[in-house]
């Protein structure tokens, strides 16, 4: 039996937006600078100083962001990522960096008192402190706002430990405290013979621990997927109650999935060898589930296709990476937006509904022309590449009615605003 959701849940919201935003806010059409006070090599914490990862971390070892709107009344960004240590004395960066649209200010918070080496790690995924490792966080990073229990300026949720083999968990960064300030959110998947497992597979493996999510903010949780091919997708709620559900795309290596409020679905897109025609070619899928009436559909994209690479059999320009663009839908855009970085400069891309059937009917993949804005005379005149993949930090961030993304721990973040 097809599962979904009550009506109940289906109620549209439309966002709170402000008419009057920060005059370092471009127009629409263009990008500029965001004038920070100091960059995030300025506040690495003193235990790492002279660290060669240092503020690196949060920007080159295949890792995201989250915006947190409790934070400030414009809301921060939460970089937060690590990982891919040289060596078992090396010491895994445990702090989160945050971006504060309010006062133009990078901070770092979530200190452990002390490094920890990732000798000594412990099975579970924790260190003797009990501070958790930071991984590549991938697309794994999401907001657990305070009104759904997360901490009085929000929370930082990271989903899983990717590339590692510790139980599938949710940590959360309560990122107003200058240390510490972890704790897990306790999880419940009923429908799993292991109800404290979070598992996405019938054979009692956990699945991939590569995490896919996105923010639901009419059903208060996430939607969480991963890579591999696996037999659930997850719906995990704030409180952390886990629904299975089946598998929307069922193997997405190098997919992604974005939400779609005013339609109400929830998209899979697929990722995949760019050669030959549309007829089931993993490039061009969409995997289309209506969250009120749980019918699955099949789609295909039109257009160029975006954030080509190399292909795993070496071929050069063949595969297609959706996963590193952080594409999302943005409700006041009535389409999923991303940026390329696979091209130089990036080139921020469009993936519109068509008019009608949006289910059914094939969406098309554009590009969308930008241009520095004169009035930021010390910025960058391109648009800056990220090292490693893009992830999740390109982010909407709804008070500024813009996106945002910062890819290096020496520069300032840009802010793109588009129609």
């Amino acid at each position: 039996m097809t599962q979904v959701f009550s009506n109940a849940f289906s109620i549209k919201i439309k966002p709170v937006t402000s008419s009057i935003l920060p005059t370092w806010v471009p127009p629409t059409g263009y990008f500029a600078d965001v004038p920070m006070s100091n960059n995030p090599a300025d506040v690495v914490p003193a235990l790492y100083a002279g660290d060669s990862q240092g503020a690196d971390s949060a920007f080159v070892n295949w890792g995201g962001s989250a915006v947190l709107r409790d934070f400030s009344p414009l809301g921060a960004q939460v970089y937060y990522s690590s990982g891919h240590e040289p060596s078992p004395d090396t010491p895994n960066m445990q702090f989160a960096l945050i971006c504060d649209f309010s006062t133009l200010q990078w901070s770092a918070t979530n200190v452990p008192n002390s490094k920890n080496s990732i000798s000594t790690i412990t099975s579970i995924g924790v260190f003797s402190d009990g501070t958790p490792y930071t991984p590549h966080t991938y697309l794994g990073l999401q907001e657990l706002p305070a009104a759904w229990g997360g901490a009085k300026r929000g929370s930082l949720a990271s989903f899983f430990w990717a590339g590692n083999n510790y139980l599938n968990r949710i940590n959360l960064l309560d990122v107003s405290k200058s240390n510490f300030g972890y704790t897990q959110l306790t999880t419940k998947q009923s429908q799993n013979v292991d109800p404290t497992r979070i598992r996405f597979s019938k054979d009692g493996a956990d699945g991939g621990s590569y995490p896919i999510t996105v923010i639901d903010n009419v059903r208060q949780g996430w939607w969480v997927a991963t890579t591999g091919s696996v037999d659930y997708t997850l719906f995990v709620d704030k409180t952390g109650a886990i629904t299975q559900f089946p598998a929307l795309g069922g193997n997405l290596a190098n997919g992604t999935i974005v939400l779609c409020g005013k339609l109400d679905l929830l998209i899979a897109i697929d990722g995949g060898y760019s050669s030959g025609n549309y007829s089931g070619q993993g490039y061009r899928s969409l995997y289309l589930r209506n969250l009120t009436s749980g019918i699955t559909n099949y789609n295909v994209t039109l257009g160029v296709v975006p954030s080509l690479g190399d292909g795993y059999d070496g071929s050069v320009g063949t595969y297609n990476r959706p996963d590193m663009m952080g594409l999302q839908w943005v409700e006041e855009l009535g389409c999923i937006v991303g940026i390329d970085s696979t091209v130089s400069p990036p080139v921020i891309v469009k993936l519109s509904p068509p008019m009608y059937n949006p289910e059914t009917n094939p969406w098309t993949w554009s590009k969308v022309e930008v241009k520095h804005w004169s009035s930021d005379t010390s910025g960058s005149t391109a648009l800056k590449s990220a090292r490693n993949g893009m992830w999740s930090k390109f982010r909407w961030i709804p008070s500024l009615q813009s996106f945002v993304y910062c890819t290096a721990k020496d520069g300032k973040p840009q802010i793109v605003r588009i129609n």
